[in-house]
């Protein structure tokens, strides 16, 4: 029986994006290798607002504290997110670590090189290894500038099993280090399959969809965007609600009040998330993971991100405008910066006309479709091939 060790992003908090990436691999990867032993890793443990004990179909263990059964794993998948991204480590892990100092920040440096890089680790040893669903999209040329991670990284993307990332940006940065191969695969969480989420609760699939979901939690200036939700919604004449894909602080519970959105504090579960987002006919947004999931499930999705934004770390909005770029979305995509007294109803008009454009969006639904099935295809090959030792 071979073992297989997952390694995922470590959830700073209850993420209910991370979540369905993660699920994507407890439901994915018993499938493609149905006699192997899978484990959940995470490097570091996680912290005391992460998910309670029971509320999710598996469980983490930290590199660190199981380290010999770690190096022992037949394969290592490395699972979706920013880990392989030089920002992640200098620059993500400490943004929402209020304890964190340079020492220890050093230290966890160190750690990954050692067990994300596999840097003690012989080159034929990497060829055990699959990184599936994640993205570089962070780094620039001046990556190279750091020698250690430079190194390491252009030493693990050529010689692991199989690398393919999320997005093609990145796939375009490390074909030739793979001999020019294919290296795209998807967001992992574009995996799942509907009934998969029951296996967070009882999720609930109404048989008719209405309405609007409206989530922001991802950006700066939230005004507008709440005004543009209400104009969007009175032009498509559909009622709009909030739907609590996270916690909403003070702030913007008082903010979205005069627009009409009554938000209740505290975290929502993941049964009450799903069932609602599964019961809306579109989606008004500027989280990532949240228009994934809803186009994944058939639902089109309108994304606000800033135009001028750089990809500089993981909460960037060029990874929202990629994500769009690639499945032929764009109409779907509002520039926050548009959304000025001159732009607002011209945006408005753009994402009414794209909502009423069915071969559009059935076109969008198609193409996710298709890239799915290949990155799922994908990652069964490299699978079966570490498996058979081939």
């Amino acid at each position: 029986m071979k073992n297989i060790a997952v390694i995922c992003a470590l959830p700073p908090e209850r993420n209910t994006g991370m979540v369905t990436v993660d699920l994507s691999a407890h439901v994915t990867l018993p499938k493609l290798a149905a006699d192997a032993t899978i484990t959940y890793y995470t490097l570091g443990k996680l912290g005391p607002y992460a998910y309670a004990p029971g509320e999710l179909p598996f469980g983490y263990r930290d590199i660190h504290d199981h380290l010999e059964e770690f190096l022992k794993a037949d394969v290592w998948v490395y699972w979706g997110d920013f880990v392989h991204s030089q920002s992640y480590w200098t620059h993500d892990r400490g943004s929402w670590n209020a304890e964190a100092t340079d020492a220890s920040l050093a230290a966890q440096k160190k750690l990954a090189h050692d067990f994300i890089f596999l840097k003690s680790l012989p080159d034929a040893e990497l060829k055990k290894a699959i990184i599936f669903g994640s993205t570089i999209i962070t780094n620039d040329a001046a990556v190279a500038q750091d020698a250690e991670y430079h190194a390491l990284s252009q030493r693990l993307f050529g010689n692991a099993k199989a690398v393919y990332f999320r997005e093609a940006l990145s796939a375009a940065y490390v074909s030739p280090l793979r001999g020019g191969e294919a290296t795209l695969a998807c967001d992992c969480a574009l995996l799942l399959e509907n009934d998969d989420l029951r296996l967070l609760g009882d999720v609930k699939f109404p048989t008719e969809r209405q309405n609007i979901g409206v989530f922001f939690g991802r950006s700066r200036s939230k005004s507008m965007m709440l005004l543009f939700a209400r104009l969007t919604a009175k032009k498509l004449g559909l009622a709009c609600e909030w739907l609590p894909w996270f916690s909403t602080r003070r702030r913007l519970r008082l903010l979205a009040k005069p627009f009409g959105f009554t938000i209740t504090p505290g975290h929502a579960s993941n049964a009450e998330i799903f069932s609602r987002l599964a019961g809306y006919e579109l989606i008004i947004t500027d989280t990532y993971h949240l228009c994934v999931n809803a186009w994944r499930m058939g639902i089109p999705a309108i994304c606000i991100g800033e135009g001028s934004s750089v990809s500089s770390h993981s909460l960037n909005d060029k990874k929202k405008e990629i994500l769009f770029e690639m499945y032929g979305a764009r109409q779907f995509y509002v520039f926050s910066e548009s959304l000025g007294p001159r732009g607002i109803m011209e945006s408005v008009g753009q994402v009414a006309k794209a909502y009423a454009d069915k071969a559009l969006i059935e076109g969008i639904r198609s193409t996710i479709n298709a890239h799915r099935a290949m990155a799922r295809q994908r990652l069964s090959k490299a699978l079966s091939e570490i498996i058979s030792g081939r």
